[in-house]
């Protein structure tokens, strides 16, 4: 608790000395990321920083209702700031973060904070604030600003809805505490519109999305005596269909539901071709942040992810043989 303390304060320190600050996310951002990115944004701004937001790829389509995500920069666009301080936010590793993106902003040898709440985070900052209990890490945000006593206004507290929202399952996985619901309530207090935030989160989606379930449907795996689900989705797919950043959010959780399930799994192509892999799982005794670590990711116990080298059914093999192998472990 006192080394925590320690380094809230050296996060003031710095914020406080500091000129031009870069916000920075991990690379194809999800609801946690963008939403704790322009929560940051807006706050530092309001406690008079020169503030620039910064991520290699567009902000996901479902998400561009927030407020302030039109100030999302690409590392490719001019730059005329020499930053401080860099805050990399909900990032595990540097290299969850391009390599433009660290090119586009470190020049001038700044200060780089990290905060997170991934239970593998490398600790690459200088200074490093990383709780892997909270359930997002816009949860940890919210924390600094009520610590900072910087105020938050009903665009934050849409933000941070949106982020923790997002990362906890709508408030429905295990890591969600009390305190979770507690910043949630808060939130509503501070202007988050939840009705709005849920239906824009959760039941607006384009056609495409449909489509894109009907596809992977058809392509479920049940293995280990119906313990592990999986899916994958073809780079060829994925251009037929012409999916937008985010459109496979949330599709793993669909055959994470089946009753007999402990591990779903589901694999996607990349351009580069490697398999992008993310894992979910019921039970801390078939840890799939074990799975993923071991393979060279990483994340939580209950949800992680890696990236193998294809081609698409030689990884999914890979993978699926060491979750068979947890499964099997943990059930003897």
């Amino acid at each position: 608790m006192k080394r925590k303390a320690e380094v809230i304060s050296r996060i003031s320190d710095a914020i406080q000395a500091a000129g031009p600050i870069a916000v920075v996310s991990h690379d194809r951002p999800d609801g946690d990321a963008i939403g704790c990115s322009l929560a940051m944004g807006r706050l530092l701004e309001q406690a008079g920083k020169t503030v620039v937001l910064i991520n290699n790829d567009p902000v996901p389509g479902q998400l561009r209702f927030l407020p302030g995500v039109e100030k999302v920069t690409h590392p490719g666009q001019r730059l005329d700031e020499v930053f401080d301080l860099i805050v990399a936010l909900d990032a595990a590793g540097k290299d969850r973060i391009s390599e433009s993106v660290w090119s586009a902003i470190e020049c001038g040898e700044p200060t780089v904070i990290n905060i997170d709440h991934h239970s593998s985070n490398t600790e690459f900052g200088d200074i490093n604030l990383v709780d892997a209990e909270s359930p997002a890490t816009a949860q940890i945000v919210y924390e600094l600003a009520v610590e900072f006593g910087w105020k938050i206004d009903s665009d934050a507290a849409d933000q941070l809805y949106c982020g923790i929202s997002t990362d906890t399952g709508s408030f429905q996985y295990p890591n969600t505490s009390a305190k979770t619901y507690r910043i949630g309530a808060d939130l509503i207090d501070a202007g988050a519109d939840v009705g709005r935030l849920n239906q824009l989160l959760y039941e607006t989606y384009p056609q495409r999305r449909i489509q894109l379930l009907r596809f992977l449907l058809q392509d479920v795996r049940i293995d280990f005596e119906a313990r592990c689900a999986s899916m994958s989705l073809p780079l060829k797919a994925s251009r037929d269909l012409q999916l937008q950043p985010g459109d496979t959010e949330g599709m793993i959780d669909i055959i994470r539901s089946i009753d007999t399930v402990i591990v779903a799994v589901f694999f996607e192509e990349l351009p580069d071709g490697k398999i992008r892999i993310s894992s979910r799982s019921k039970s801390k005794a078939v840890g799939v942040g074990e799975i993923c670590e071991s393979l060279g990711g990483g994340g939580h116990i209950l949800a992680a992810g890696v990236r193998l080298a294809g081609p698409l059914e030689v990884a999914r093999e890979k993978f699926l043989a060491a979750v068979g192998a947890k499964i099997a472990s943990a059930e003897t």
